[in-house]
């Protein structure tokens, strides 16, 4: 888990974590906080808590993903952003079927609302693929949160060169050579706090006087609704897609003929 302010959603979430009854180890980041977040994770006593790390300057994602990938001894690992709330057993159920199959690549909780699959129901059914006796709703990628994956899956398309906000792990590229990544299907859903649905989303951030979500911030959200609109268009575009066109597509449009098209639309 990597935390940086927001001590609203980082108590709730690794609270409810803590709550829940899975087997896990968790390595803890901190990018600097400075509104008590790692103050509060530092005191907290529980054996599943095997690593701490307080930087002092918020080095975003991929420093502390790689630091996780060394500390690590774990065969299958995941990562909680610090605004999910996992369900109870969600570890349970999704380490079998990751464990089993060598063609899984990350598998986690559904991170839309339920309803957004609920509108999508019979055209997403396309995508769900059997894994006997499991599942997956699949996708040429899936969001760095509430998910699980083989290690050795994560070191192979580990983006070494990344420094950005983003979890750094090469989704598009993993799917492109075989693997299978996806929400575990029947969906488990984890709550995105950030989502406006969520009773505790906070919406604005008081400090910088914008929207608290980094995906509404880059994309220049400057209301819950606009924010509430692009997450369920998005989740309508990703249910809808084919899987295997896809990849296709990933694979054209980053083959020799694919890159000098889009030198030429440029």
């Amino acid at each position: 888990m990597i935390t940086w302010n927001r001590f609203h959603y980082a108590k709730r979430t690794i609270d409810n974590l803590l709550a829940t009854n899975d087997d896990f180890r968790l390595y803890w980041w901190d990018n600097g906080s400075s509104d008590g977040v790692a103050e509060y994770i530092s005191a907290l006593e529980d054996p599943r808590i095997v690593l701490r790390h307080k930087h002092d300057s918020n080095v975003m994602q991929a420093v502390p993903t790689r630091w996780f990938l060394e500390q690590s001894k774990a065969d299958v690992i995941g990562k909680i952003d610090d605004d999910t709330l996992v369900p109870d057993g969600w570890i349970k159920t999704i380490r079998p079927a990751v464990e089993r199959h060598d063609r899984l690549g990350m598998v986690g909780c559904w991170t839309f609302w339920p309803e957004d699959f609920e509108r999508n129901a019979g055209v997403a059914q396309k995508k769900i693929r059997g894994f006997d006796p499991h599942r997956v709703l699949s996708n040429l990628g899936i969001g760095g949160t509430a998910f699980l994956m083989k290690k050795s899956l994560a070191l192979k398309y580990l983006i070494k060169s990344h420094n950005g906000t983003a979890f750094p792990i090469d989704r598009a590229k993993m799917s492109a050579e075989g693997y299978c990544s996806g929400w575990y299907y029947p969906l488990i859903w984890a709550e995105h706090m950030d989502d406006p649905r969520s009773e505790y989303c906070l919406g604005y951030d008081e400090s910088s006087g914008g929207m608290s979500a980094l995906s509404a911030k880059v994309r220049g959200f400057k209301t819950q609704q606009e924010f509430l609109n692009w997450i369920k268009t998005d989740a309508d575009r990703i249910l809808d897609a084919d899987t295997s066109v896809q990849i296709k597509k990933y694979k054209f449009d980053n083959s020799i003929l694919g890159r000098v098209m889009r030198r030429l639309r440029r």
